[in-house]
């Protein structure tokens, strides 16, 4: 993406672990510190009987998690979707049309017919996905629960004719997703976009309704016993999968300003990578981050030491979390005066890593904090990972509400 074709942030809508539903309630629950993990609901299973020891075959070793509240409650006659169809629609899909819809409607821009791309960031799914009685099949399992379907789903229900895609990266899925928003309009394929992202799909759902991918988390080795994300902390001990679903509608700056409509913040940058045969297939590569640091500000046209606040994915494990600071602070250290340290942050901590919907997550939190003009605070950090080189990388972990006059926004 261009520093040429900037666009705006100029709906946001989403569910998300601590009773959040719209942007306003997110971010005071963000505000205030609040604290989205708990134990597993009673009513997607018993937590007792899967949680155990490390090494117990079958069991997890996780307290909590981020789950979200009335998932159930999804009303398919305002998208035009029967009851029978409901009935095989993935979560996935009903949530993220949720949170389409609030986007749409919070943009007050009349979207129906127009060249408008949806772009889902979407975790996973497995092969049992359409593993329903063979009795009971009909129409509509496929296309209820197949993956390729779900930004298709979106595009139809809200007569939107732009590029209509799904891509899976991993923990990356909605970042992606956004780069390839972002591409699309500079390329003239579509005025506005809508990029979706949630949570991990498996079986039969998105949301945390089965244990089983919790119990394989478990033991790769990365999850919190505790169950919460101590981002940035001595105390890491692995991270707390959450569920949620985030939608966000982007359109050119110059037709924002054209049409008068209101925007949240502006993206001017954006660039993506990969490892390539790093050290290990699964652990991040600090000097790969630091280039994508470094193509998203170079086409942006800015200068990484005017940052004021970060975002890092920061998830809280012991291995994760000092390899991608530490490369971050490398590139924003440089040319950075002593005394204007970068704050940085990391919403984990509040709702837990939120997998294929996290960079969205993160997102709506940077947004809303420039429409607020403020910086809010990180929870449970207590003592600086001794791993991570705040000093040298000339950060500092925001844990107070920073407001300013004149707040900048680049």
């Amino acid at each position: 993406m261009s520093a040429e074709v900037p666009v705006a942030i100029v709906g946001i809508g989403g569910r998300f672990p601590g009773g959040s539903d719209t942007p306003e309630q997110f971010y005071q629950f963000l505000r205030n510190k609040g604290d989205g993990m708990v134990e597993p609901p009673p009513e997607r299973w018993i937590h007792a009987e899967w949680n155990g020891g490390p090494n117990e075959p079958g069991k997890y070793h996780c307290a909590k998690g981020g789950f979200i509240s009335g998932i159930d409650q999804f009303d398919p006659l305002e998208f035009g979707i029967s009851a029978k169809e409901a009935q095989h629609l993935d979560p996935a899909i009903r949530l993220t049309l949720e949170a389409a819809h609030d986007a749409l409607q919070d943009s007050g821009i009349d979207y129906r017919g127009s060249k408008t791309g949806v772009f889902f960031g979407n975790l996973l799914t497995t092969t049992d996905e359409l593993d329903d009685d063979r009795y009971e099949m009909n129409n509509y399992n496929g296309v209820g629960k197949c993956v390729s379907i779900r930004a298709n789903r979106i595009s139809f229900t809200f007569d939107l004719r732009g590029p209509s895609l799904t891509v899976d990266t991993a923990c990356s899925a909605s970042a992606t997703a956004m780069h390839l928003a972002l591409c699309a309009i500079k390329l003239g394929d579509c005025d506005q976009a809508l990029v979706v992202g949630t949570s991990m799909c498996y079986f039969r759902a998105n949301t945390m309704i089965n244990p089983e991918h919790t119990v394989s988390f478990s033991k790769l080795g990365v999850l919190s016993p505790t169950g919460s994300s101590k981002s940035f902390d001595a105390s890491a001990d692995g991270y707390a999968r959450a569920e949620a679903a985030a939608a966000i509608l982007i359109k050119r700056l110059d037709h924002v300003k054209r049409d008068g409509d209101s925007a949240y913040a502006v993206l001017t940058g954006s660039a993506i990578n990969a490892n390539g045969k790093g050290k290990s297939l699964t652990m991040p590569e600090g000097a790969m981050q630091a280039e994508t640091i470094k193509g998203a500000y170079a086409t942006a046209k800015r200068d990484p030491a005017e940052a004021f606040f970060v975002e890092l994915h920061a998830t809280g494990t012991k291995v994760g979390d000092p390899i991608e600071t530490n490369g971050a602070g490398k590139v924003f250290s440089k040319g950075r005066s002593n005394d204007k340290l970068l704050r940085v942050g990391s919403i984990k901590a509040n709702i837990g890593h939120a997998e294929g919907c996290s960079f969205l997550a993160s997102l709506v939190k940077v947004s809303l904090m420039l429409h607020h003009k403020e910086i809010i605070p990180n929870i449970r950090f207590n003592s600086p990972n001794p791993k991570i080189d705040f000093a040298g990388g000339k950060m500092r972990v925001q844990t107070e509400v920073w407001s300013s006059i004149g707040f900048p926004i680049f």
